[in-house]
């Protein structure tokens, strides 16, 4: 019995080593962090950048993996939500930007001219989605 469990257990780590590679292999192809280095003047730290973020996503893993206790004011929670939220939207306007879909959304329902409402109100709806999922507890 105890054989069937460390075979499981294997099983799952490699399953999510390959799913962790798979997700840095797809934001890396989508040209995320060139784009964010460039904006911000900091290619030459490229794979600090890189490290970084896979680093930060292995010990966020281990966190939740482990039931690790972090306690956090108000404050500190609104800005990892922030710095998440900002994460997810570079995400998404990447992947956006790769798959052209803003020009061909823009020239299909004729929104050149109010295109910036729009995203406002994507922004607005994902703040205000964030916020009730915060109040419910979900």
């Amino acid at each position: 019995m105890l054989i069937r469990y460390v075979l499981l257990a294997l099983a799952c780590f490699a399953s999510g080593i390959a799913i962790s590679g798979g997700y840095f292999a797809f934001i890396s192809l989508i040209g995320i962090f060139p784009k964010l280095l460039e904006k911000v003047k900091g290619a030459r730290h490229y794979m600090l950048i890189e490290s970084l973020l896979a680093f930060g996503a292995t010990l966020a893993n281990a966190v939740y993996l482990f039931d690790i206790p972090v306690r956090v004011t108000w404050l500190g929670y609104s800005v990892v939500c922030l710095f998440g939220g900002i994460f997810v939207g570079c995400l998404a306007g990447a992947l956006t930007e790769v798959l052209n879909v803003i020009p061909i959304a823009a020239r299909r329902f004729s929104v050149r001219r109010n295109l910036p409402y729009v995203i406002y109100a994507l922004a607005a709806g994902k703040l205000i989605g964030s916020l009730i999922s915060v109040a419910v507890g979900m």
